[in-house]
């Protein structure tokens, strides 16, 4: 996360200064898109495939208790092998994503209009009521592994949406922007990158150690 702010921060000091022009931002930015989409690649090589049994241990570890108490039924099922096959999950996850892409269209549009109508910021929507609407259910996940005390998860569920975001989503969409021939740089203003940075200081206070409690 602090690399993706450090390549978000670039973009927006360069556009700081008169004398740099909006093509050499620009070109900082599709740069810096392809190095942070290539690290979330790296982190998906190292989190899947060369040490998934070390993350699994050190999963293990952060939950303890779990072993000397009878599991419920619940977390049986949580636990229990994978209910499709491959090709069908895949196919799923591609119906699903035309389902939403197609339903993001339509909120878009809507999105203009309540601004028109109602006079609402664009930048509240979007900042504010899209991602607490959207990742509700995320948001439960993490709570509900909280309360079985397995904080592994529920951190990463936490923390995991926003390495999506700032690794995947952000760079990838640079760089689409970069084939198809449309000014997209990683200029998000002084205000937004502080406060993004700010956030990320935060959550790295808070998981330095390895511990934490409902002050710090």
């Amino acid at each position: 996360l602090m690399f993706s702010c450090m390549s978000f921060a670039l973009p927006t000091i360069f556009n700081s200064y008169p004398s740099d022009d909006s093509k050499s931002v620009l070109k900082v930015s599709r740069i810096g898109a392809v190095i942070v989409l290539s690290s979330y690649v790296a982190y998906l090589i190292f989190q899947l495939l060369t040490h998934e049994r070390t993350l699994g241990d050190e999963e293990d570890a952060l939950s303890p208790g779990l072993e000397d108490e009878p599991e419920a039924p619940e977390e049986d099922e949580d636990d229990a092998g994978p209910g499709l096959t491959a090709g069908c999950a895949t196919l799923l996850m591609a119906l699903c994503t035309l389902f939403v892409a197609i339903n993001s269209e339509y909120l878009v549009d809507t999105i203009a209009e309540v601004v028109r109508d109602y006079g609402l910021p664009e930048s509240f929507i979007g900042v504010i009521l899209l991602p607490i609407a959207g990742n509700a259910c995320e948001h439960a996940s993490a709570i509900r592994f909280a309360m079985q005390d397995r904080p592994g998860l529920a951190i990463g569920i936490a923390v995991g949406s926003a390495t999506q975001i700032s690794l995947l989503v952000v760079p990838f969409s640079v760089i689409v922007g970069w084939f198809m021939d449309k000014p997209l740089d990683l200029d998000f203003g002084a205000l937004n990158t502080a406060v993004v940075t700010f956030c990320n200081l935060v959550v790295l206070t808070l998981l330095l150690d390895g511990r934490s409690n409902w002050f710090m």
